[in-house]
């Protein structure tokens, strides 16, 4: 079976999220066929914190994350839960975030990457960055690392 993605597919979306755990779904919903409520609905405040960094992460304007989770994050995001999954798309100029410590031992910081805050790590394309929860990755984080990203993209 392949590796379950959700979002865009990985090898043209503008930003591609390597996560340690997917969610659960519907047995009757593929994983290509979802939506930002039904993957909160199935999978509670969880996967709502998991959006919404995803969102503020990857909103055109900071100040519009909302509108941007609930209408378009999946058509500028893909989500893959397979370190595997990334080697096809390892030579493209998408934004990659390693989410998680646990995934930096499949994909380790590279050599002259750039530290952003406490956790985070930059060499374009490369993000490595704590999990996706306010406790580990606050607002402040945030910011900073989308300011980053902004300067070395």
């Amino acid at each position: 079976m392949d590796a379950m993605r959700l979002g865009k597919n990985i090898t043209t979306a503008n930003y591609v999220f390597l996560l340690p755990t997917p969610p659960k779904l519907d047995e009757n919903t593929l994983s290509t066929d979802h939506s930002v409520d039904q993957l909160i609905e199935l999978n509670g405040n969880h996967w709502r914190k998991i959006l919404t960094i995803m969102a503020k992460l990857t909103s055109a304007n900071p100040d519009q994350w909302r509108e941007h989770k609930q209408a378009t994050l999946f058509d500028e995001v893909g989500i893959t839960f397979s370190a595997k999954e990334l080697k096809p798309i390892a030579d493209k100029a998408n934004t990659v975030f390693i989410v998680g410590l646990k995934l930096r031992q499949e994909w380790p910081v590279l050599e002259g990457s750039v530290q952003v805050g406490q956790d985070c790590w930059v060499k374009p394309p490369y993000v490595w960055c704590p999990y996706l929860d306010y406790r580990q990755f606050p607002n402040a984080l945030i910011s900073e690392l989308r300011q980053s990203l902004l300067e070395t993209l």
